[in-house]
């Protein structure tokens, strides 16, 4: 990763936050757009960033979470066995 690309994604959080300030975003964005790799980066954390948000709306059946449940006893055995 190039210096410029480091620069930028320590403040990428904050940006995709809207917490920067308007001459920030401008420097970012503008590195995004002559960036190719780092602007990938990006899509592809607003994109989890959109799916964690959809995922934290849906709501959970109580038969899902029994199951939820029961898998996860399997994996994690109680130590009193």
């Amino acid at each position: 990763m190039k210096e410029a690309c480091k620069k930028d994604f320590e403040r990428i959080s904050e940006y995709l936050d809207g917490e920067l300030d308007d001459d920030i975003c401008r420097e970012i964005e503008n590195h995004l757009r002559h960036c190719p790799e780092c602007r990938k980066c990006v899509d592809s954390l607003r994109k989890s960033i959109e799916l964690s948000k959809k995922a934290a709306e849906e709501e959970i059946t109580p038969d899902m979470r029994e199951h939820l449940r029961a898998a996860l006893r399997d994996c994690f055995p109680s130590e009193q066995s």
